[in-house]
This record gives C-alpha cells, sequence and structure tokens, in this order.
C-alpha cells in the first residue's frame, strides 16, 4: 500500500508568495517561508498520513513493519524553502550535543535549487577563523567579510551543511526555491539576526561557541551522478548512514524504480501515477520498505528523500 501525506505550511520573517505563487497554494497565509512536505516533530510540526489520520511521528511508532528503521523517532524531513529575505546566521548541533542540551537529535541537511536558471551564487558558508577567541571577536565586531568563507555553487551543484557549519543571509534576489532534505531535528542556534529583536528568534550565542567548526571542515558543492535506469533519469545527490539519502527522479513515460528503504516521494512538477495512483504537484506519497519496483508514469520531477541505518 501507499500512503499519502499532507503537508505543513509555516511562514517565516524571511518569507515571502514565491512557493505559494510556484506550487499554486490555497492559503490563508500572507507568506510561506517553507513547506514541509515530509517532518515529523511530535506536538510540533506533524504532517498528517491521509489514511491513517494519524501524525507522522505517531504513525512511525506504530507501524514498525512499514518503515523497517532503527531509529527512535521518525529520522529525516523534506521541505520546499525560499529565502526572499535575509535570514539569520546560524549552524546546527551535531547529535552529541543537541541529546545533551536539547533531549533531541542534532541536524545535518542539503539543498538544490529546483528552478533551472543556469547560473552561478556565491554563498556564505563555513568560516575562517583560525580559534574560537578569533570566532569570537569577529562576531562581536559582526565582520562578517573577515568571518565567513564563500563558496560557489552552480546551477544542479548539491550542497551538503553538516553540523557545525554557520550559514545563512542570502535572500532578495539571489533567494531561490529549494528543495531541502535534512535529518529530522528543528535545532538551530542563531548568533546575528540583523537586530530585528524578534522574541520568536532568540540569539543562541554562547551555544553557537560550543559548536562551531574550528578548524572548519572542508565544504564543496557536490556534482551529483546521473544516470538512466528502467526508463527513467535518476541523480543521486547524497547517501550517508544515520543521515538521510536525497534522490531525484525525472520521469517522462513508463518507467520503475527500486530501493529496498522507505521512501517519501514528492512531486514539484508536472503529474503521472505511481503503482497506478495519480500524483501531481505538490503531492507527496510514502511507499513502504521492501514494497519492490515502484511503477511510475507521465510526465513529472519527483524528489526522495529516505534513510539508511548505521551499522
Amino acid at each position: 500500500m501507499i500512503y499519502h501525506i499532507e503537508p505543513v505550511l509555516e511562514s517565516f520573517i524571511w518569507g515571502g508568495r514565491r512557493i505559494i505563487d510556484a506550487y499554486h497554494l490555497e492559503t490563508d497565509l500572507k507568506n510561506v517561508g517553507q513547506i514541509y512536505h515530509v517532518i515529523a516533530l511530535k506536538g510540533h510540526q506533524d504532517c498528517i498520513v491521509t489514511e491513517a489520520r494519524q501524525p507522522l511521528s505517531r504513525f512511525y511508532e506504530t507501524h514498525p513493519e512499514i518503515f523497517r528503521c532503527k531509529a527512535p523517532v521518525f529520522p529525516v524531513r523534506l521541505a520546499t524553502s525560499c529565502s526572499e529575505k535575509k535570514m539569520s546566521y546560524h549552524l546546527h548541533p551535531g547529535n552529541g550535543y543537541a541529546l545533551t542540551h536539547e533531549g533531541t537529535l542534532g541536524k545535518v541537511s542539503g539543498s538544490i535549487a529546483i528552478e533551472p536558471d543556469g547560473t552561478e551564487q556565491i554563498k556564505l558558508f563555513g568560516n575562517k577563523a583560525a580559534s574560537l577567541e578569533e570566532f569570537r571577536q569577529l562576531v562581536e565586531r559582526e565582520d562578517w567579510e573577515g568571518l565567513f568563507q564563500t563558496i560557489t555553487v552552480r546551477s544542479g551543484q548539491y550542497l551538503h551543511t553538516p553540523a557545525g557549519v554557520i550559514h545563512g543571509g542570502g535572500g532578495g534576489e539571489n533567494g531561490k526555491i529549494s528543495m531541502v532534505f535534512a535529518s529530522n531535528s528543528d535545532i538551530s542556534y542563531r548568533f546575528f539576526d540583523y537586530h530585528r529583536n524578534d522574541p520568536d528568534r532568540r540569539l543562541h550565542v554562547r551555544q553557537v561557541y560550543d559548536c562551531v567548526n574550528i578548524p572548519e571542515v572542508p565544504l564543496a558543492p557536490i556534482d551529483p551522478v546521473c544516470y538512466e535506469v528502467n526508463g527513467l533519469r535518476v541523480t543521486d545527490y547524497y547517501s550517508s548512514p544515520g543521515e538521510y539519502v536525497a534522490k531525484r527522479l525525472d520521469v517522462d513515460g513508463p518507467g520503475s524504480f527500486s530501493f529496498d528503504r522507505f521512501m517519501c516521494i514528492v512531486c514539484v512538477k508536472g503529474e503521472g501515477k505511481i503503482d497506478g495512483i495519480p500524483i501531481r504537484m505538490p503531492e507527496t506519497v510514502l511507499i513502504p520498505a521492501d514494497h519492490g519496483p515502484v511503477r511510475l508514469d507521465g510526465a513529472m520531477q519527483l524528489y526522495m528523500i529516505s534513510y539508511i541505518d548505521e551499522q
């Protein structure tokens, strides 16, 4: 059986209307920063599994046979995001720190622009500090040029964000609609938010000092592997046990795809059928582990997230 997952929309101070217009959403929200196609934060953002009328977090607990996964809570999330105004500068903690201080897992993520514009973007990504003291001084002076590394990302490249990597800013004309794959956590530590003084967006400077990578880990955009298989074009973005698996499936006519773990698949362009079940933009389906080959037909662009247990 294939299940449908209902999205969760969220406004942000940095959001706007691009996602609303791109997906033709019917919503009373004045802006949407992210549409969570897959998220399972119990008591917070938690997608509904339509056929079970259960939040995804609960569905994961009550139907382990569907997921065949050792993670104690549903492990991944998938969202469309667009920052039309500047985001804070922030980082995400690793599992060890987050479990100790927050009682939840940390976060790693990655993104791919889904607007095929053939451009390059220069992003502020990672830091140049040689010591924690230098990092503190650069933050206190708001010397972002001295603090941040820059990284050039070409259209079509994938950018993975490990824990402890500072990032943010952007927005405006540089704000692209992106698909964001991540581990299922909502922990972000901010150290600068443009003096907006929003009480719902407090700063976490001490936690940033605790978690920042010094020296910085190696960072570079990923040139994804693309290949044709069973009538489909498949793009592999990222796969790491204990983190997430990210792929794209381009469908143009009949084809099939096999993956022995559970799959959450969102349609971001076009329409078609999955095992005979209609799907169109921006619907999301959950395919159980060990389902066997999935039959795909139509003209559509799909993004898939999954998870491989750590050995």
